[in-house]
């Protein structure tokens, strides 16, 4: 009886909403009548009772008729319900003609019209959501899943298609790669499931033990083209994949919830405009916290001393781990509540989290970069660091870490002091305070002096890390309760300044506890302090340079702070207005209903905080914990509390998804990358939607932004804590955005014109790299060789060709890196077409051998070539054709591998008078970062190319230690092996764990030839001038990243390295000769350069090739280069080192004097790389 009145009310109001889809707005009566249907259909639905859910949404259309989300939502019920199919499908039909191509709701009427075995007509409908709106996951996902389960050809690559579709928009859904990887498979796309394997391999935190060989064997396969087997491997390796969570919340984001009926609710309204009220009415009237303890397991939680969230299984929600104390036995336990879909269960008898003491606080990080949540917890006793292994285990490994804690320690954080991809810890305590370095390898060392971040003996009571001088890296303010506080400048390196007396924190109080946050949108972190005794509560602004000012305005009108003796807060934008609103815990003084232990500060978005503690339950009582996160996923943030019973209590936020939100995770690459921590802890994420900036210091898995009113964010820039820039934009609503590996720094590129068009030559300047740091010695840095590079490139004919009497060649700085480019030629080479000329091309240290070029009439060709485990390789290296050795298996870092062997014959070679080893191929290298990160790892090294050979005894026997290596990309190097060979056997083995790819090898006996003639060209032109980046891309894992000069984006793309920098215009005589008055060139500039071609007509079966010389230096941008922020101290001929040795100064004779000032003029600073997102409209 009750369904038929609800049908029939819902026939008069269809008639009466018929066509009415603008915008409407109502009172503010009956606006708070309709939010409260809104939330209590929403509670309803997560408790599963269906006809309370639908009676609330019947009640919200009776009030709002116009407005979609209403039936939309009544439908979602209706199709969770038995026998309410036909009513689902008038819902959704009317919510449809309310919200034209809304995809939500086009995606349920298509679910509906699958369950009414419609299913053509539920593929029409998303085939045309696809069309209007192209990157709808849920929608993309449901077609490929219908196309999948065809036998149709064109039906199987649609749905390949559509998957390759998802994995742009969510590249980190490792489902979707899957399933992606089987389908090029099966439509016999080798070469992309190939690519796609390898991107899996990355983006996991970790492959499970029991899928290493079946994914290896796939990998294999694919190599060789065999789609047969290795589709056998990959389903094996997929379905041992199945098991784990983050492959069920994989899933789950592409179905829109785990369970049976794909899709979800819509928490925002479509048409309804809320009633015009104040910011402050309007959160109270929109936003109200439920007390849900008791309801989803937590009603019997007692003795709480710490709760800590943390989606410690990777399903998707954020669990619970809470430590109890008995004050009456002095007894402590610990317990890991998991969250599963908003409901909690107790494992703690299974978690291997047991110990005695007393906890004083916890927190979780990803400390060994494996993808799972660890556990530090600080205890009065022995502090211990657990590790999550991934499997519902935690496991003290505290002893084997090498950190040794104190027994007075009051607080703790993980940040990449250092900056090359691991968390490092932070230990405030009752005295000296505790810097541990991460060493990659499962331990600590102590570097708390050395860093200069020890302090006094002070009792240190919070500390707060961010870059809060913005100038990439992370600095540390630590919170003392008697004593001053300190704040410690990251001077990089491993150091830190205090510069405590020149930022303006002067707090006066009985400082508590500290949070950080950019309370006013202006992407500088500020500050917000706890009085302890009640009154000194403060804001401090950050000015945009590391310095503060205390805003008193921003706390003005908060009566109810005086006398509230804070002992928490937390930042957190509980409305999804776009703007941090501020909880503080304590205890309260009044009598006042409101006045309870927890106090909500509203942030109005101009600065100012107003008290809404009204939209929290009544008498909460003595607060001592307060902490925030989306706890049921419905995009809003809920609050954590424990009062003065110690219970833990969840406060539901109902109504703060009324507003849009965006939630962003991030994904450092793994296998092979290693650059960033893999939940990109420290990072800056920035947010621009509209009018509207938002910025986050990344200090937890996922960071939530409130979008207002707007559709979607315009974009979003993540830089990284390595310093590197990635933007993305339009994300999804839940946007995982995985680090995209790019060389940040690796050389400028040379460009020629063939012709046709200007084309790819090779990278330049790799001999030099200022201030890169090589490892560690005698406790301090060592650092790369402060030479010119001084070198020669090889350049094939067929890429240069005249145009207009000139040769026209390009020189770019497209990479985070600054060079300095002193003297160049083009060398020709006249040889007869029977003939190849080489030079050695290889990296090696100085003092580099003498310039030889090379004539080859006769190669040799290996008769076979093989790795160490005997894959056939030979056709790889027969000809120099870009089709390189791939069976590499990468290790941790990028530029490092697994020890791989290359093993070749070339037959009886007795013959030969003497014997030349051509190797042609490309290096992926490391960086600066990694540099730093492996030289304090005690399990990863670099280990050079050695060439060995076999000896009497037939073992194989080292004859060159170190053959250096290819200097870029796609380069040759050349060996003498006359007199090497120990015994009559030509087998060669060279062995590295260096990630070098090689493309074609060869022997030559004969590499002298007279018939050979040299011109040497010296440029007869040179402009300076911005140009922009080139896009780059690669053929697969194997190749090199190459750029395409006509592909090009504009605009700021990375922190410039600042200082003054050549003027733009002719910079012909800086580089005419070597003598340290150099062009300084910036990311994006290009000089252009002619050559005359008036040159000698080539004799009859002659050929010209070219070489190119270029003396000078480079300097990266990488996070950890020895001034790698600035352009200076200038380079200069005859320096010992670099960083400067004692005696070291650029030259200041008055010709040097002159240069400076006529052509290094134009400045730059870094504030167009700090604007750019601030900047950004999506209309430009």
């Amino acid at each position: 009886m009750k369904s038929k009145k609800i049908y029939i009310k819902l026939l008069i109001i269809f008639f009466i909403s018929s066509g009415c889809v603008q915008k409407k707005e109502m009172g503010i009566g009956s606006f708070n009548k309709l939010i409260s249907h809104r939330n209590l259909g929403f509670a309803y639905l997560e408790e599963e009772r269906y006809s309370d859910a639908a009676r609330e949404f019947t009640s919200f259309i009776d009030i709002a008729p116009a407005e979609a989300s209403g039936y939309a939502n009544l439908g979602w019920v209706y199709l969770q319900s038995p026998g309410k199919l036909d009513s689902a499908e008038i819902m959704l039909q009317h919510a449809m003609k309310l919200s034209l191509g809304n995809p939500d709701i086009a995606f349920l009427a298509a679910k509906m019209f699958e369950l009414t075995e419609r299913k053509s007509k539920a593929i029409e409908v998303l085939k045309d959501t696809r069309r209007q709106s192209p990157g709808h996951v849920l929608t993309l996902y449901q077609l490929s899943e219908y196309y999948r389960q065809s036998a149709v050809d064109i039906d199987l690559q649609e749905a390949e298609e559509l998957l390759q579709e998802i994995v742009e928009v969510a590249p980190g859904n490792v489902a979707a790669q899957l399933k992606l990887i089987e389908l090029s498979i099966k439509n016999h796309h080798a070469k992309a499931a190939l690519f796609y394997m390898e991107t899996v391999r990355q983006i996991l935190p970790a492959l499970p033990a029991d899928a290493v060989l079946v994914f290896n064997n796939a990998i294999q396969l694919l190599r060789e083209n065999d789609t047969s087997q290795s589709m056998v491997q990959t389903l094996m390796f997929h379905n041992v994949v199945k098991s784990t969570t983050y492959y069920k919340l994989s899933i789950t984001e592409l179905r829109g919830n785990a369970g049976p009926i794909s899709g979800s609710p819509l928490y925002r309204f479509t048409n309804l405009i809320p009633p015009m009220m104040d910011k402050q009415k309007n959160l109270v009237a929109t936003v109200q916290f439920v007390d849900i303890s008791d309801k989803i397991g937590l009603g019997g939680i007692s003795q709480a001393s710490i709760a800590v969230s943390g989606d410690y299984d990777r399903n998707g929600y954020e669990d619970l781990f809470i430590s109890q104390w008995s004050d009456t036995d002095q007894s402590s336990k610990q317990f890991i509540f998991t969250n599963n879909g908003g409901v909690f269960k107790d494992i703690s008898v299974t978690t291997g989290i047991n110990h005695e003491g007393r906890d004083i606080t916890a927190l979780t990080a990803d400390y060994d970069n494996d993808g799972f949540l660890d556990l530090l917890i600080l205890n009065d006793q022995k502090s211990r660091l657990y590790k999550n292994d991934g499997e519902g285990k935690f496991i003290d490994l505290t002893s084997t870490t090498g950190i040794n804690f104190k027994s007075n320690n009051m607080q703790a954080g993980f940040f990449d002091y250092d900056l090359e991809g691991d968390l490092d810890l932070y230990v405030a305590t009752g005295s000296a305070n505790q810097l541990y370095r991460n060493n990659a390898d499962g331990t600590f060392t102590e570097v708390s002096a050395r860093s200069g971040t020890a302090g006094e003996s002070v009792s240190s009571r919070d500390v707060a890390f961010g870059d809060f001088d913005d100038d990439g890296d992370v600095d540390i303010f630590v919170l003392n309760l008697d004593g001053i506080s300190r704040y410690y400048d990251n001077r990089r390196q491993g150091y830190f300044a205090d510069i405590t007396a020149t930022v303006g924190l002067d707090f006066v109080g009985q400082s508590n506890s500290v949070v950080s946050g950019d309370y006013n949108n202006d992407g500088y972190l500020d500050l917000f302090i706890a009085d302890l005794a009640g009154e000194q509560h403060a804001v401090f602004q950050n000015r945009g340079d590391g310095t503060f000012i205390k805003d008193k305005q921003s706390l003005s009108a908060i009566n109810v702070l005086t006398g509230f003796f804070a002992i928490q807060a937390d930042f957190s934008d509980l409305d999804n207005d776009g703007y941090l609103d501020l909880l503080i815990a304590g205890s309260p003084t009044g009598t006042d209903k409101y006045q309870s232990g927890l106090i909500l500060l509203h942030n109005d978005g101009h600065g100012k905080y107003t008290d809404a503690s009204s939209s929290l339950p009544d008498e909460l009582g003595f607060i001592k914990q307060v902490k925030t996160a989306d706890m049921d996923n419905d995009g809003d943030q809920d609050i954590i509390i424990i009062n003065d019973r110690s219970s833990v209590r969840i406060l539901r936020n109902d109504g703060g998804n009324l507003n849009n939100y965006l939630k962003v995770s991030l994904t450092g690459l793994r296998m092979g990358s290693s650059k960033n921590n893999y939940f990109g802890f420290g990072s800056k994420v920035e947010v621009k939607s509209g009018g509207l900036y938002q910025m986050r210091s990344v200090d937890k898995p996922i960071s939530h932004f409130g979008l207002g009113n707007r559709e979607h964010a315009d974009v979003v820039r993540v830089l990284w804590s390595n310093g590197v820039p990635q933007n993305h934009f339009i994300p999804q609503k839940n946007q995982t955005i995985v680090e995209t590996q790019i060389l940040k720094g690796s050389c400028p590129y040379l460009y020629a014109w063939n012709g046709t068009e200007y084309v790819f030559v090779n990278d330049v300047l790799w001999p030099s790299a200022l201030g890169m740091p090589l490892g560690i010695m005698a406790g301090e840095p060592l650092y790369a060789f402060p030479n010119s590079t001084d070198e020669y490139l090889s350049v094939s004919g067929e890429k240069v060709r005249a145009r207009d009497g000139k040769y026209t060649l390009q020189f770019t700085t497209e990479l985070w890196e600054s060079p300095y480019l002193d003297n160049i030629n083009l060398v020709v080479l006249d040889h007869p077409d029977s003939v190849d000329v080489y030079i050695n091309e290889a990296f090696i240290p100085p003092p580099y051998p003498p310039f030889r070029i090379y004539s080859v009439s006769k190669k040799y060709l290996p008769l076979s070539a093989v790795d160490q485990l005997g894959n056939d390789l030979r056709h790889r290296v027969l000809a120099k054709d870009q089709e390189y050795t791939m069976h590499l298996t990468p290790a941790t870092y990028q530029g490092i591998t697994e020890l791989h062997d290359l093993i070749f014959d070339f037959g009886d070679l007795a013959h030969a008078d003497s014997i030349f080893l051509f190797l042609q191929g490309w290096l992926f290298p490391t960086d600066a970062s990694i540099n730093v990160n492996i030289s304090q790892s005690s399990i990863t090294n670099l280990i050079f190319p050695r060439l060995q050979v076999i000896n009497g005894d037939g073992d194989w026997e080292t004859v060159i230690d170190d053959l250096g290596f290819p200097k870029g990309k796609n380069k040759t190097m050349v060996f003498n092996l006359t007199g090497k060979f120990i015994v009559a056997d030509y087998r060669i083995r060279i062995r590295t764990n260096m990630q070098i790819y090689w493309d074609h090898i060869f022997i030559a006996a004969e590499v002298t030839n007279d018939d050979l003639a040299v011109i040497n060209l010296k440029p007869a032109s040179a402009d300076l001038h911005y140009r922009g980046f080139s896009t780059i891309s690669r053929e697969d894992f194997s190749s090199p990243h190459i750029p395409d000069y006509y592909d090009i984006t504009m605009g700021q793309k990375w922190r410039d390295l600042t200082g003054i920098y050549t003027k733009y215009g002719d910079v012909l005589p800086l580089l005419l000769e070597s003598d340290s008055k150099y062009v300084i060139m910036n990311a994006g500039d290009e000089i252009s350069l002619e050559f005359t071609a008036a040159l000698p007509v080539l004799p009859e079966n002659w050929i010209r090739d070219f070489l190119f010389y270029n003396d000078g230096w480079l300097k990266d941008g990488d996070l950890n280069t020895a001034h790698g922020q600035n352009v200076e101290p200038l380079p200069f001929h005859g320096m010992s080192a670099y960083p400067y040795g004692p005696d070291d100064a650029y030259p200041n004779d008055p010709d040097y004097i002159e240069y400076m000032k006529l052509y290094n003029t134009r400045t730059v600073t870094a504030d167009s790389f700090k604007n750019a997102i601030r900047n950004y409209s999506a209309s430009n």
